[in-house]
């Protein structure tokens, strides 16, 4: 087989409340550490694959498989991240078998970045099955005091929604 060169990509990553997807110069609407983006809102499809992979500092990230009727897609995000959390508590009221639409959100309040992955399907708003009032047997993070200040460790609570997710996703994958 020997070494090839990949001449277009469709790995998607989210910033700032977008989805985004390297580009040439002339395309780009955002440059970021010096490579060019495209940025778009949303991304739609049906999801053919979900993994939790190593990421970035041995850290680990979401990476979903997505297809419309043309292309496939590939979107990565961390799973320390609000994307991830947003997007995994809402995943038992996902139908996994039906075609959906991903909607980046970012804001920034005083001073805090707050990012949600929001999830559309049949024309309707996908609501989190897991929230602060309805945790269910979803563990809590864990506040940890550094240098005087708390902060919250949310592995515990990640690992188990890694686990919902991908269980719930391969008890709706199609068998072919």
């Amino acid at each position: 087989m020997g070494l090839q060169n990949n001449t277009t990509t469709n790995a998607l990553y989210l910033s700032k409340g977008k989805v985004i997807r390297r580009c040439e110069e002339k395309d780009s609407t955002l440059v970021k550490n010096g490579k060019h983006y495209q940025e778009f809102d949303s991304i739609s499809g049906t999801i053919k694959s979900i993994k939790a992979v190593d990421g970035y500092e041995g850290s680990k990230d979401l990476s979903i498989t997505i297809a419309d009727q043309d292309e496939t897609y590939y979107l990565s995000f961390g799973v320390k991240s609000g994307y991830f959390r947003s997007f995994a508590r809402s995943a038992k009221n996902i139908d996994f078998s039906m075609p959906l639409e991903l909607v980046p959100v970012f804001k920034e309040e005083d001073g805090a970045k707050k990012s949600s992955l929001l999830v559309k399907q049949k024309g309707e708003w996908i609501k989190r099955y897991y929230t602060l009032d309805n945790k269910g047997e979803m563990p809590d993070a864990k506040p940890v005091e550094l240098d005087g200040e708390t902060l919250y460790d949310y592995k515990e609570q990640n690992d188990f929604l890694i686990k919902e997710l991908i269980t719930k996703f391969e008890s709706e994958k199609l068998p072919f």
